[in-house]
């Protein structure tokens, strides 16, 4: 009985290993074949995966969706500067001047039906020529139509011969809704890497020294971590519905390249002023600082409220207004100025040909002028 048993055990174990072996002949056999075989036309058979394919839906798509939607209207600038000889000996020694080019980032937006261009003041600068390639490829001239430099915004107008009114454009968000700790993206061209995407957050918003020093200028800004560097200057901050909230404007960098803290200038207010850049007002042509204590004691003023006048353009509005150098503005249309931050603010809110009402401190005697809100001269918003 013991014999039989384990012969019929070692019949058993010899007919399983067959079967093993011959499963894995099979096996390594299909799987030769399936890698060696090709079809007719030359192409390997591909093994097709039996699992679907997985999808994740987090923040990440909606970055992809949010650049999806804004980056075909992201152009890169190419500005050209001839530098100008210092003196008449430059020419003699070193022969005339090589021009330099710049690149920056901006993108475009729908004006009132016309196809146009904001970018940062200091991308297209003094440029004798400004070349904008958009994502498909097509090229145009640009030329500044105006340019507010304290705010480091400028709008450039595309000529060529490609189809402008048919190229793609931003949505222009709310910037005011922004909260600190919010995903942003910022799309532009550092050091000449196209079509670059980088991500960050909403490290700050409101006034904040841009620079170090007590004699760093204070803006109203948005900072953010999303990496910006060289090139980046002009492209759009978005959000992650893909509206444009932002201006990518400068970064604050002893090393000159990004450490995570960028400024962009808030889209609402380049929304603000974008229409005066376009149209040239409305204007009324002084340039004032806000009034304090000391200032009004430095003057000898009778007051410390206000925004004083410091500069008039000869035969501007407000000059033909008889507002003159010194004058302190109390209140424009009754309302009560804070700062020449709202002055300005209120001035742009009329249309050009309109009736501005400014209540002026002039010595010891307040007046009543009548200021119409008119159109700067060509070149001035430059």
């Amino acid at each position: 009985m013991m014999a039989r048993s384990g012969g019929c055990g070692v019949l058993i174990a010899a007919v399983v290993l067959s079967v093993v072996v011959g499963a894995a002949a099979g096996i390594g056999g299909a799987y030769y074949w399936m890698q060696t075989t090709t079809p007719q036309n030359g192409e390997p058979t591909p093994i097709v995966s039996p699992r679907p394919a997985v999808s994740v839906v987090t923040d990440e798509d909606a970055i992809v969706s949010a650049v999806a939607e804004a980056d075909p209207a992201v152009v890169k600038i190419v500005s050209t500067v001839v530098p100008q000889p210092s003196n008449p000996y430059e020419y003699f020694f070193g022969g005339p001047p090589r021009p330099q080019q710049g690149i920056g980032s901006g993108f475009i937006f729908d004006y009132e039906g016309r196809k146009l261009v904001l970018t940062n003041a200091h991308v297209v600068g003094n440029a004798q020529e400004i070349e904008v390639q958009t994502r498909a490829g097509e090229t145009f001239r640009g030329s500044v139509l105006g340019a507010d430099r304290s705010l480091d915004a400028a709008v450039l107008e595309l000529q060529g011969d490609g189809n402008v009114g048919g190229l793609p454009s931003v949505v222009l968000g709310n910037s005011d809704e922004l909260r600190i700790g919010e995903w942003v993206v910022a799309i532009g061209h550092p050091f000449a890497f196209d079509h670059t995407v980088t991500v960050g957050v909403v490290s700050a918003l409101g006034e904040r020294p841009l620079g170090a020093g007590p004699d760093a200028p204070v803006r109203n800004v948005i900072q953010t971590d999303a990496a910006i560097n060289q090139g980046n200057s002009g492209g759009p901050l978005i959000d992650l519905a893909g509206n444009v909230i932002g201006i990518n404007s400068m970064i604050f960098s002893p090393t000159g390249t990004s450490l995570g803290i960028g400024f962009a200038v808030p889209i609402n207010d380049v929304k603000e002023i974008v229409h005066i850049i376009i149209e040239g007002g409305p204007w009324v042509g002084i340039r004032t600082m806000p009034n304090s204590q000391g200032l009004s004691q430095y003057l000898g003023l009778q007051t410390d409220v206000g925004a004083v006048v410091m500069g008039v353009v000869p035969g501007g509005p407000a000059a033909v207004a008889g507002i003159r150098e010194g004058d302190v503005i109390l209140s424009i249309d009754g309302a009560q100025i804070t700062s020449a931050e709202d002055l300005s603010n209120r001035v742009i809110a009329h249309e050009i040909g309109d009736t501005i009402e400014m209540t002026v401190q002039r010595g010891g005697e307040q007046m009543r002028l009548q200021v119409e809100a008119g159109r700067a001269p060509e070149g001035y918003f430059r």
